[in-house]
C-alpha cells in the first residue's frame, strides 16, 4: 500500500469562488495559486475538527487502496489572507492548515440508467467495502459520481459510529455491525455487469496495523486528534478488517442476482428520494442493529 498521507501538497487560497454546498460542515470553494478549486473544510466548522480528521484518514485510506476518491489537498488559510478571502469575517474558522479536495466542476451523481458506461465500474466492490468498513453511514447519492465517464466518491467525513460526535466507546459498542451501502447497491443491481468481491478484499486484508498508525499519526496535529482517539480507530478498523468478509458473503450475491453472462440494458430507472434513505439519520440504529447471542456477539448487516 502507498502511503499517499505522506505526500499530500499544502496550498494556499488566493481567492473565494463560493459556497461548497450544504453539507453541516458549511465547506466552502476557494481558489489556489495554480488556479486549482478546491472544496474545503474549515477548522472550528459546526461538524468540529473530527469532522476534517474523519475526511482525511476515509479519503486518504481509499486513495492508498487506488478506490476512486478524491485528491487531498491541505489548504493554509492565515488572518493575514483577510483581504483576498473576506468571507472569513462573516465565518467562524481557525488559521493553520483546511481539509480540501479537488473540486470537479463537471461531476454529475451516477444514475442506474448510466451506470454502465463508467470505465471503472470494476471499482465498485472496493468503493462498497471501504464504505462498510469506515462505518460511513452518510453515503448519498450526491456523494457517487460520474466524472468524465469514470466513477469517483467523496465526502468522509461522517464516517465512524455518530460521525464527528464519536467517543472511543462508540467504537467499542459497533465494531461488528456494518453498514449495508444501500445506494451502491442500487446502481450496482442496476449495471449490467457481475460483480468480483475478492481483488478488493485482498486489497484491504493486506492493510497492516503499522499502516493504520501511521495514516491516523498523519493526521494535523491541529485537528486536535488525541492519542486516545487514534488508538481506538486502529483498533476499531483493525477489529472489522477480517470481518469484512461477512459483508462480501452479503453483497457479492446480492449485486450478481438475475445476471446471466450476457449484458443486460437498464432504461428508465431514476435514483430513490434521498430524504427516504436511512443514511439521512446520524444514529447507528437507524440503520443497524446488535445481535447478542449468549457470551458472543454476532457480526451484523442491515439496512439494505
Amino acid at each position: 500500500m502507498i502511503a499517499v498521507w505522506r505526500n499530500v501538497p499544502v496550498v494556499e487560497a488566493v481567492g473565494y469562488v463560493g459556497s461548497g454546498g450544504h453539507g453541516g460542515s458549511r465547506p466552502v470553494l476557494l481558489r489556489t495559486h495554480s488556479g486549482e478549486i478546491v472544496h474545503v473544510k474549515l477548522q472550528l466548522n459546526p461538524q468540529s475538527n473530527r469532522s476534517l480528521a474523519g475526511d482525511w484518514i476515509g479519503t486518504l485510506l481509499g486513495q492508498a487502496l487506488d478506490a476512486p476518491f478524491l485528491a487531498v489537498r491541505l489548504v493554509r488559510i492565515e488572518h493575514d489572507q483577510l483581504g483576498h478571502l473576506p468571507f472569513l469575517v462573516r465565518s467562524r474558522w481557525h488559521p493553520g492548515l483546511q481539509f480540501g479536495t479537488q473540486f470537479l466542476k463537471d461531476a454529475e451523481p451516477v444514475r442506474p440508467s448510466t451506470v454502465g458506461t463508467l470505465h471503472n465500474l470494476d471499482k465498485l466492490p472496493l468503493v462498497a467495502l471501504m464504505e462498510s468498513w469506515l462505518f460511513n453511514l452518510d453515503l448519498k447519492y450526491s456523494h457517487i459520481l460520474a466524472h468524465h465517464q469514470r466513477l469517483v466518491v467523496t465526502d468522509h467525513g461522517f464516517i465512524f459510529p455518530y460521525g464527528p460526535k464519536w467517543l472511543p466507546s462508540d467504537l467499542h459498542r459497533f465494531r461488528r455491525q456494518f453498514p449495508a451501502v444501500k445506494p451502491l447497491t442500487v446502481l450496482a443491481m442496476a449495471a449490467p455487469q457481475r460483480f468480483d468481491f475478492t481483488p478488493a478484499l485482498d486489497a484491504i486484508m493486506a492493510v497492516t496495523r503499522q499502516d493504520l498508525i501511521d495514516l491516523v499519526d498523519s493526521v494535523p496535529p491541529d485537528w486536535g486528534l488525541s492519542s486516545h482517539r487514534k488508538d481506538a480507530i486502529v483498533s476499531f478498523l483493525l477489529f472489522r478488517q477480517s470481518r469484512l468478509v461477512r459483508v462480501v458473503e452479503y453483497l457479492e450475491p446480492l449485486w450478481n442476482q438475475d445476471k446471466g453472462q450476457e449484458a443486460r440494458v437498464v432504461e428508465n430507472i431514476d435514483l430513490p428520494d434521498e430524504n427516504t434513505e436511512p443514511y439521512e439519520n446520524d444514529s447507528p440504529e437507524a440503520v443497524v442493529a446488535r445481535e447478542d447471542e449468549g457470551d458472543g456477539d454476532q457480526d451484523r448487516i442491515h439496512g439494505a
